[in-house]
């Protein structure tokens, strides 16, 4: 999470059956996408890394065989899909703020 004058990162170790690595990266990424461009160093360096580092996690989690769920636990739900939920859609209100400073500052010094 980037904030102004501070950031928050989260981690997660662990062994991940497919389902639950899934679910877990897709619900970090989603919150990556809404919380994760609001201060200048996390639009513009970290929160990219940090997607890039998701898409690879996520790749690693599917491509490991289905399991079944230990004797007496179940697996984590994967939900939707991060594009599917709409907190995913947040990441576009910096973005476009990101863009029109760009573009701005390209208009005004030419």
């Amino acid at each position: 999470m980037g904030v102004l004058i501070m950031m928050k990162f989260e981690h997660l170790n662990g062994p991940f059956c497919r389902a639950c690595g899934i679910a877990v990266v897709r619900q970090m990424t989603t919150r990556t996408l809404c919380l994760g461009w609001w201060g200048p160093l996390s639009l513009v360096i970290f929160n990219p890394f940090t997607l890039v580092w998701n898409l690879l996690a996520y790749r690693k989690f599917s491509k490991l065989p289905p399991s079944a769920p230990a004797p007496g636990r179940t697996h984590l739900d994967t939900g939707p899909a991060v594009l599917r939920r709409p907190q995913a859609y947040v990441t576009l209100i910096p973005i476009a703020w990101a863009v029109w400073i760009i573009s701005q500052a390209l208009t005004h010094s030419s």
